[in-house]
């Protein structure tokens, strides 16, 4: 019994990200079915994280779970806002091709305990879930006319989840710093909220919020590190302000 339990497991392992690839062709067929695409793919996720993790619903189980999902369901949301087929042609095989990456970072993180290489393919993954959940937030407000309130309620909500989680892959998650990351949220929410009262494109805002985070998550590291000093601030405000331009410049190009 328990090997073919073992069996069934490594089969999901390498089948579900070819999977949620095959779902999307479902739904252009069938649009309305999105949110029952997103929750089958985030139910499948349990056993792959399982297997990901060496079948234990402990340690860092939840955090990875958090951040896959994330991933996951934002990328379902941005590519529903795509209208050059080509664009979302190669989303596609770069998005399971990053979800095997990170399985088996984590395999190996769990089998060696070697973290390293979890925590990098982790750090691109949550900057690349900001990027997805702003520029789906600011699209669906664009295209539906909805109030700005509630989508940032739920950015701040999902930034905060994803800094948590990030936070634990880079070794940032103790007791006394928890403060942190309801506190880095609630400011890249702020800084968001600016960004809907300019003429952006979705994903225009959706690269400056990515942007915002990252600096957010540089600051959080030096304070963390015991290395913040005047200088770095001064060059990552200066690096901040410069990409800022350049994206701001950029614009009309896409």
């Amino acid at each position: 019994m328990k090997k073919k339990l073992s069996l069934v497991l490594k089969i999901i392992f390498w089948i579900t990200p070819f999977f949620f690839w095959f779902g999307w062709e479902l739904i252009l067929v069938y649009p309305r079915a999105l949110g029952l695409l997103i929750i089958a793919s985030l139910v499948l996720l349990v056993p792959v994280v399982y297997e990901a993790v060496g079948r234990r619903f402990q340690g860092p189980f939840v955090f990875i779970f958090i951040s896959a999902g994330l991933l996951l369901s934002s990328f379902y949301l941005f590519i529903s806002l795509l209208s050059v087929t080509w664009v979302v042609q190669l989303a596609w095989p770069l998005l399971v091709w990053y979800l095997y990456r990170y399985f088996l970072a984590v395999k190996q993180m769990a089998i060696t305990g070697d973290t390293k290489k979890w925590a990098e393919i982790s750090l691109f993954g949550s900057l690349v879930t900001i990027f997805f959940v702003s520029a789906s937030l600011f699209g669906l407000q664009a295209f539906l006319s909805l109030s700005p309130w509630p989508l940032l309620a739920i950015f701040a909500v999902i930034s905060f989840a994803s800094m948590w989680s990030l936070a634990f892959s880079q070794g940032w998650n103790r007791p006394q710093d928890f403060w942190l990351w309801p506190l880095s949220s609630l400011m890249i929410s702020e800084i968001a909220l600016m960004f809907t009262l300019l003429p952006l494109n979705y994903l225009i805002a959706g690269i400056l919020c990515a942007l915002a985070y990252y600096s957010v998550l540089n600051f959080i590291r030096l304070y963390l590190n015991n290395n913040l000093s005047a200088r770095k601030i001064k060059n990552y405000a200066l690096f901040t302000a410069i990409s800022l331009i350049i994206i701001l410049l950029t614009a009309r190009w896409l």
